[in-house]
């Protein structure tokens, strides 16, 4: 682990307590087993809501106490899974899982947002930061009515599932409605020539802010739409107080469109399991019940 100063490792903290606030509303149990916390979720499977987590504000946790977690999991049901911010443990402890017999299942970058503030030419396009204002015939709106956000929700499933929806079920919008009520969720729909055809969303925990989906629908990639929706839906958060926003493992295009918003790596989020003992298991953990989002999609709230 590099050194941190004082201000990183405060982000650090607030995108850890974050993660752990957004498990929770999502209906996870958490418990605490000594240095660690580990959340179940009765009826969902997905990896992010039944894993281990170090407890907020150790710098290193205990063999026993990992081991007690993996063996609570898997009585469960459910995958083991060790998930921490690279950043806050030492090389060192990585080394300590590793020799548990532990290895890496996945990394996700972890993107903060710090925008270059300073002058530009006139006419030039400023990099590292959020454009000025959004061109038409590019326009972005923030859903708050129902049906906004049935809108939104149709764009959304078109955009990662590249199926049109027709009709949501009223049961699909009252939860969306419920988080635009109460500020916890901004939905975004992105237009062109007044076509609803992208979809952004950011959760807000004040003072953190996660910008966790930005979409278009298919052939409509690199039309200005990711710009004016990401760029909607951070000034949303800004406006809520969301002093730090961050968004974990964007594809490699919009990693690249993020960089030049004002995005900055910050660390890796890592999840350590034991592959050979448990891969059949979490293959069937892919397996969704209808109306369940698969683990690499968002969920729709």
């Amino acid at each position: 682990m590099g050194s941190l100063n004082r201000e990183q490792r405060q982000i650090l903290r607030q995108i850890q307590n974050f993660v752990h606030a957004k498990a929770l509303e999502a209906e996870a149990f958490d418990e605490q087993l000594g240095t660690v916390d580990v959340y179940f979720h009765i009826n969902n499977p997905a990896p992010h809501l039944n894993c281990t987590m170090p407890h907020k504000g150790v710098a290193w946790i205990r063999r026993e106490d990992l081991m007690d977690a993996f063996d609570g999991l898997a009585r469960l049901g459910r995958t083991p899974r060790l998930v921490f911010l690279d950043a806050l443990f030492p090389s060192a402890f990585q080394t300590q899982i590793e020799h548990m017999g532990l290895g890496v299942e996945n990394e996700r970058v972890v993107m903060v947002y710090q925008p270059i503030i300073g002058p530009h030419l006139d006419g030039e396009i400023p990099r590292g930061r959020l454009p000025d204002d959004i061109q038409p015939p590019v326009t972005t709106q923030i859903a708050t009515t129902r049906a906004d956000l049935a809108t939104w929700l149709r764009v959304f499933h078109a955009a990662y599932y590249n199926t049109e929806t027709l009709a949501v079920r009223p049961e699909e919008i009252e939860p969306l409605y419920t988080a635009a009520q109460e500020g916890t969720t901004v939905f975004v729909i992105g237009f062109y020539e007044n076509t609803p055809l992208g979809a952004a969303r950011v959760g807000i925990r004040t003072p953190t802010a996660e910008l966790d989906a930005v979409a278009t629908a298919p052939l409509w990639h690199g039309m200005g739409l990711e710009v004016a929706l990401a760029t909607t839906a951070i000034r949303a958060a800004q406006q809520q107080n969301g002093d730090t926003i961050f968004t974990i493992a964007p594809p490699e295009d919009y990693a690249r469109l993020y960089h030049r918003l004002g995005f900055v790596e910050i660390t890796r989020m890592l999840t350590y399991w034991r592959a050979s003992e448990h891969e059949p298991a979490a293959q069937s953990e892919t397996t969704m019940s209808e109306g369940e989002n698969a683990p690499d999609e968002p969920d729709v709230v």
